[in-house]
């Protein structure tokens, strides 16, 4: 038992799980919706979500105590990070413009430009830039990989993007935002034993039971969305509509009390629970 939990905990620990469920999250949608997504915009969505990950929770001890970090972990990030980088190199100017966009929001989520601290210790950043950075990767990059213009008129005239395309793309890419902000607030809770209080959370803020009941919120939101959207495929809206349920059950019983594992396992594995069952009944 030991020697699993050892390991899963190093699972945990390293980003491979978060990196996973990332990964997860975006097949299933992308699939499912029937956005076209090349198969190495994946390996470079996992790359990049292991290093960007391991670099915000390690880079300062990285650098503070080279010798007393783990090795593992820190191999592993250099690699991602390489991998990620080389996958970029066909990436559309466009598709760098939003990338930068994302790397630009971890920046000044980690460096001290507020107050002599990151702007995660502004109310709420937190919570809003991981959704905004998660929403742009899954839904916004990946369909703008090969446009070479910035101009619009140009992309249409090229590209025959239609300005319903745009919307569609807008539409989507808000609905993984509403979707990610209602993912982030177990955690939200969770974190209630660990953060400093002047990180200003939305739990830290509002409290714990308004905090769920915006979550539950969110979850209407997005349950609003499905349901707007016509084109819909029935069996995909059924099991769409099942996981958001199944969110706003973890939102209503998550409390700082609860095992770690209740967040950083169970909630974040939700999105390989819904690829699991897209593939069976596919």
């Amino acid at each position: 038992m030991r020697l699993l939990k050892s390991i899963l905990d190093f699972y945990i620990r390293s980003s491979l799980h978060v990196s996973v469920c990332f990964v997860a999250l975006a097949i299933v949608y992308n699939e499912s919706y029937r956005f076209y997504v090349p198969l190495i915009y994946y390996v470079f969505l996992f790359c990049s979500a292991l290093a960007g990950y391991n670099l915000i929770k390690y880079g300062l001890i990285w650098v503070k105590k080279p010798i007393q970090t783990t090795w593992v972990i820190k191999a592993m990030t250099i690699v991602a990070t390489g991998i990620a980088l080389a996958c970029t190199l066909d990436f559309s100017l466009y598709a760098w413009s939003f990338l930068i966009i994302t790397i630009l929001i971890n920046c000044v989520y980690v460096l001290p430009i507020w107050k002599g601290k990151g702007l995660r210790y502004s109310p709420f950043f937190k919570l809003f830039s991981v959704s905004m950075v998660w929403a742009i990767l899954i839904i916004a990059i990946p369909q703008f990989l090969h446009y070479d213009a910035f101009s619009t008129p140009l992309i249409m005239s090229e590209f025959s993007l239609s300005f319903e395309s745009i919307a569609l793309i807008e539409i989507h890419t808000l609905k993984i935002f509403i979707l990610v902000l209602a993912l982030c607030i177990p955690f939200e809770i969770r974190d209630l034993k660990y953060d400093e209080e002047s990180l200003h959370t939305l739990p830290q803020v509002l409290g714990v039971k308004l905090s769920k009941r915006i979550g539950l919120l969110l979850c209407a939101f997005y349950l609003a969305g499905i349901f707007y959207d016509l084109n819909l495929v029935e069996q995909f809206n059924i099991i769409e509509s099942v996981m958001v349920l199944i969110i706003g059950s973890f939102i209503w019983f998550s409390d700082k009390f609860k095992t770690d594992y209740y967040a950083s396992f169970f909630v974040e594995a939700i999105p390989v629970l819904w690829l699991v069952l897209y593939i069976a009944l596919e």
